[in-house]
């Protein structure tokens, strides 16, 4: 947001949209098998995910008391002002708190793509093993 609203600069719309893609394209590379990742890997990968998570949610009240008009007065534009805060916080599509739910949704797609590419690993793991102990038999 570089038109002087605050916030980071470009459109975190966009960038959340880039997670998001990312997020599918892992989810449909471990389903087909293509993404594998080692348990000890996916644990710490998951570990960070849950922590950005708890995060969120620990701060997400505070999330909901900003989508609160603040009481700035009984002033025309005083009400102007507090209903400007309350949109930018809570009042559409590109407000903080929808594009930080919509990142959640991202981060627990990408948790569940790591869950299956941890299952993914331990198969081919189990294959491998299996292929070599056939190898030996022959």
């Amino acid at each position: 947001m570089t038109d002087g609203t605050g916030g980071p600069p470009g459109n975190f719309s966009d960038i959340l949209g880039d997670f998001s893609a990312q997020a599918d394209r892992m989810m449909t590379a471990a389903k087909e098998g293509q993404f594998a990742v080692s348990p000890e890997m996916g644990e710490a990968y998951k570990t960070a995910l849950r922590e950005y998570l708890d995060s969120w949610l620990g701060t997400k009240t505070r999330f909901d008391h900003l989508a609160q008009s603040p009481k700035l007065g009984t002033g025309p534009y005083s009400q102007q002002v507090g209903d400007h805060a309350a949109r930018v916080a809570d009042g559409d599509d590109l407000s903080a708190k929808t594009q930080l739910d919509a990142l959640q949704d991202v981060t627990n797609r990408a948790r569940e793509a790591i869950e299956i590419a941890m299952t993914k690993y331990k198969q081919r793991d189990s294959d491998g093993a299996d292929h070599l102990k056939q190898l030996d038999r022959d």
